[in-house]
């Protein structure tokens, strides 16, 4: 009866915050800073079926890259105090305060694996006819720092509601080709993200197969200048990760447009946005919103889109200068220290502001659900065997990795010298909880 009605409460607190707090973000034009009129997020059906993992998901992809070690640093502070007043309260041992700490560490850890893993789509945008949704940046498991294969690019791409992209590779062109046939110039399109001498990167985008190699070695504008020969645009990625040559000297390279809102690197000091937005309507360049995506999660928040035809090849169709909008429904968030001493109450707080009531309905449904479990008969044999569980799972999916990274060895380096290693590093820690409960610690 106590479990029953603690319960109660905390589903009457989760319903009661989510009507004081509730005031979603809509999705809005960065260009403008207008409400994005007609365009609108589809979430998938499969939330429904996943909210508590799912509402994790979206936080945990949709945080600034800048914020991930304050935060987690916040999480692990505020689970591990959570699982001492628990080991307390159930007057644990010595060694028991240590394992009930190490398991809720390790779940935890293993939330933020799978969302940075698992391929959980995120919202499908909806355009008004006649609109199409592109993407200028992303990259497959033939970069050296991304995970998936050309396949997974492509369904992510469609899933998110983009009628076509630029595959990007970092330096080379190798990824191209990897794409079927019958999406190569109707989905896809040739580019690359290419280092300069000068210590940035540059984004060549074209309508025909090239060579990567040969801008390779080369300064800024000489990149600039073979592109343009080429009949390449040439745009700026993340510029606010390098804050290298100022507006005024890029324009006078030829640079043909900038990224104004990029998935990888969201933390762009509004200021800076705001001046760099002008400079580029001054100055009659693109703007663009990109995913930047290595294959981490399936999720994005940004769009960029433009009144054009989804069977017309993209590149001309940028070069055209169409009128681009950059949508996206992300809410801008402090980065505070007082933020991040509460960070797990801040990431609950935005979830609820945002969830809708069929979302939170289900997040309600399934705290119910777990917490009965959790609190009945069978919690001890979930917290027996689920260990030995993730630890098959986790080396499961380090041979999967194992396997899918050996015929791009030459490329790519993160697959093998650290997903592969978190893995297995997962799975042994997860054994040594198993055999930890073997042994009736309590």
């Amino acid at each position: 009866m106590k479990s029953i009605n603690k319960m109660l409460v905390c589903l009457c607190a989760i319903a009661f915050t989510g009507l004081v707090f509730y005031s979603p973000q809509q999705l809005y034009d960065l260009i403008t800073d207008a409400p994005a009129e007609g365009f609108f997020p589809d979430w998938p059906s499969v939330r429904i079926l996943t909210e508590p993992f799912y509402a994790f998901d979206l936080y945990a992809l949709t945080l600034d890259r800048d914020f991930y070690r304050p935060a987690i640093i916040s999480w692990i502070i505020w689970i591990a105090a959570a699982a001492s007043v628990y080991a307390k309260v159930k007057k644990r041992t010595a060694a028991g305060y240590v394992k009930s700490i190490f398991y809720a560490l390790m779940l935890f850890a293993s939330l933020m694996v799978f969302a940075v893993l698992v391929p959980l789509p995120g919202p499908k945008l909806v355009k008004p006819e006649g609109y199409v949704a592109a993407d200028i940046h992303s990259h497959t498991m033939v970069s050296h720092d991304s995970s998936s294969p050309a396949s997974s690019s492509l369904r992510f791409h469609e899933i998110q509601g983009y009628d076509f992209f630029f595959d990007t590779e970092h330096n080379h062109t190798k990824g191209f080709l990897k794409f079927p046939e019958n999406a190569r110039y109707k989905k896809v399109f040739p580019g690359v993200q290419m280092q300069t001498n000068d210590g940035v990167s540059v984004l060549l985008l074209s309508d025909k197969e090239f060579d990567g190699a040969e801008y390779a070695g080369k300064t800024l504008s000489g990149i600039i200048e073979k592109a343009h020969e080429n009949g390449m645009l040439v745009i700026m990625p993340h510029w606010w990760k390098w804050h290298k040559f100022s507006y005024d000297e890029l324009a006078r390279c030829g640079i043909d447009g900038f990224e104004i809102y990029n998935c990888g690197y969201r933390n762009f000091d509004e200021k800076e946005k705001k001046e760099l937005i002008s400079f580029c309507k001054e100055n009659d360049l693109l703007m663009f919103g990109t995913t930047d995506w290595h294959g981490w999660g399936y999720m994005t928040d940004v769009w960029t889109v433009f009144a054009g035809n989804a069977q017309e090849d993209l590149k001309t169709q940028l070069a055209g200068k169409p009128e681009l909008k950059v949508i996206t429904f992300r809410e801008r968030q402090p980065g505070s220290v007082a933020r991040f001493i509460f960070e797990p109450f801040v990431a609950y707080y935005y979830y609820v502001k945002n969830a809708g009531f069929t979302a939170l309905f289900s997040f309600m449904i399934w705290f119910g659900i777990l917490f009965t479990v959790l609190s009945g008969n069978a919690a001890k044999y979930i917290k027996s065997y689920f260990p030995a569980a993730a630890s098959l799972f986790f080396i499961a999916a380090a041979a999967y990795y194992y396997v899918m990274c050996i015929g791009v060895l030459e490329t790519n380096r993160i697959i093998l010298t650290s997903v592969v290693p978190v893995l297995a590093g997962m799975s042994l820690l997860w054994f040594i909880l198993w055999r930890m409960n073997g042994k009736g610690i309590q």
